[in-house]
Order: structure tokens, then sequence, then C-alpha cells
């Protein structure tokens, strides 16, 4: 095959992939071109400045808030989770989920977690707060009912020790899943514990302790927390850009959407994709819109989505959707999320 009229920056972004990927030495995969294409690559501003020429063309879109948040993320957690010892060993992090609450906030002891995403690993990332003031809780461990979740297994679970009133403790849960993107639906979680009586006039803690456990609420682990936002700076290139051997394409009729604004903020949050050109901005009066989204998937595999939508004369949302991705796999799984 041949590369015919790529733009230039599009080549930027492939140099400097190819010179991250030398500079790493990590050769058991291979050098994925088609994501260097459409990865956007920083120009100083005076490059840009020169490119432009006062208009627009040649001006590449800032990295979005939820892309660059992303990349803090994963970096203040991927150095948090390689200094604990029974996770030290699971790979590179690729994706953080934000907190989902496992309890009401009123609760005695309120409980949040945080999925993060390895190659072939899943760690639960619990926060737990003690909101008793007679109670310190010691050997916090979370149980997981895995018997629903094929191809998952438990690896390691590392307790908070202690959990004092109004001090937060972490507890993790490694699992090791058998397909890149499980989806995995987690019963019967559960906290246990020693708790301990306190006074809380002296903080004296009294050395007789009592097992108990807290049940929480069940745990989801759905396609979106395989993907990591893509900003793009021309979605169309990149479209064009990459092969559509994987695309699919299908028609929809979103009948549970009151409204075209409903419907993008709904497809949008399923994927947890990164919405491009600020498609995901629709005005109140629209009765047509285009939403693009980009994403990367786990496995470094880039994936793009252009939906279509409209409103029918009888009011109802329709929507055409476009599926192109590095594969089957990738199309297949997108196809489930928004048919589902």
């Amino acid at each position: 095959k041949f590369i015919v009229d790529v733009n230039p920056m599009k080549l930027d972004g492939v140099e400097k992939l190819l010179t991250d990927y030398i500079e790493a030495a990590d050769y058991a995969s291979p050098f994925n071109f088609a994501k260097a294409v459409v990865t956007p690559v920083h120009v100083p501003s005076s490059t840009k400045e020169k490119s432009s020429g006062g208009g627009r063309s040649g001006a590449t879109e800032a990295p979005s808030p939820s892309a660059t948040q992303q990349k803090k993320e994963a970096t203040m957690y991927g150095e948090m989770l390689n200094e604990i010892p029974e996770l030290a060993g699971i790979g590179k992090l690729f994706s953080s989920s934000t907190a989902v609450d496992l309890t009401e906030s009123e609760a005695e002891y309120v409980v949040s977690c945080i999925k993060h995403v390895f190659e072939d690993h899943i760690v639960f990332h619990f926060t737990i707060k003690n909101t008793m003031e007679e109670q310190q809780l010691e050997n916090v461990n979370v149980e997981l009912d895995l018997s629903d979740a094929s191809g998952a297994s438990l690896e390691s679970s590392v307790p908070a020790e202690v959990i004092k009133f109004e001090q937060p403790g972490m507890a993790f849960v490694s699992v090791r899943r058998d397909s890149p993107m499980q989806n995995m639906s987690i019963s019967g979680c559960k906290l246990t514990f020693t708790m301990k009586e306190v006074d809380p006039s002296t903080g004296e803690v009294y050395p007789d302790g009592e097992e108990e456990e807290y049940p929480l609420d069940d745990l989801e682990v759905s396609l979106s927390d395989y993907v990591r936002a893509l900003p793009l700076p021309d979605f169309r290139a990149a479209w064009e850009a990459m092969t559509p051997d994987n695309d699919l394409t299908q028609v929809f009729r979103l009948d549970k959407y009151k409204s075209i604004s409903d419907a993008v903020t709904a497809i949008s949050d399923a994927l947890g994709m990164e919405a491009c050109e600020n498609s995901n901005v629709v005005s109140g009066a629209a009765r047509a819109h285009r939403l693009l989204l980009s994403g990367v998937l786990v496995g470094e595999q880039a994936a793009l989505v252009r939906a279509d939508l409209r409103t029918s004369p009888s009011n109802a949302v329709e929507m055409k959707l476009a599926i192109r991705s590095q594969s089957q796999e990738i199309s297949d799984s997108i196809l489930e999320v928004v048919s589902g």
C-alpha cells in the first residue's frame, strides 16, 4: 500500500512515536503505524503562528481538559501502584476511571472505587472513610464475588491496615482477566475488618476487637473503562488515514432519548471517548447534528466513531453510526455498547 497526501503534521506524529518506540527498546509489540498517524503532536506557538498566517490553517488544537487530566492521573496512579509490592509486577498502567461511590455519602463507612486498567489486570482501588468517632477499623479488606465474572480471577488483595475516624484509608484488589475488554458484573462486594472501640475523649483504642462485615454496592466494568481519550486536531484526516477494513455502519431509532442533546451525552459517556471539534456541544434548536469521537483502547488500538443524528418528523431521535477501528473486535464491541 502507498501513502498519498499525508499531512506533514501526521508524519511528525509518526516520527515522534517511532523515536519513543526505539528509545524504549521494548520490541515485544510491533510499532503501531496506524495509531501514530492519528496521534496529535504538540506544536510550539511560534510554529503555529508561522504556519497559520493569522488564520486557522495549520493550527493544532490544544489537548482537551479530559485528556490532560487523564495523563496527569495516569502518572500519579502509576507511581503509587508501582510502590505497592503486591501490584508492582503487573505492567504499565493504561487508564484509570473516575471514582464510583459504593455507599451512600451518609453511611457509617463511605467507600468509593477507582478502576485501574492494565494489559491483563484490573486493580480496584478503594478509598474508605470511617465516620464513626467511637471506632477504629483494622485489617480492612474488600471482598469481591467473581462467580459471575467469567474469565476473571482474584490475584491479590492489599488491605488498609488502620482506618481512624475521618482519616480515609485505601485497600486494593487485583483481578486478572482472560480477554482484553472483558465486561464484568461483580456483586456481593463487602468490607471485612476488625472493629475496635475508641474513647473519643482520650483517643484510647481498646485492645479487644470484633470481626465485622459491611455490604457495598455492585461493581461494573464496561467498554468505557478500557478506553483512553484521544484528542485529534483533524478528525477527517484521521478517519481517512485509518484503513476501512474493520468498518461497521448501522442505523438506530433512539426512542429512549427525548432530544439529540440527550443522545449525544449518553453515547459519549457510554463509550468514554474524546469528543472532537466540540461536537459534544449541541444547539438547543438543532434537528440534526454530527458527533465525532476518538479513543485508544487497551492494547493501544485506535478507534473513531462518527454519529449522524437527526430528529424525525415524529420527533424521534434517529442515528446513523459509523465505526472505524484497528480491529474487528473493537468495532464489534463499540457497536454492542451503542446497541444496548
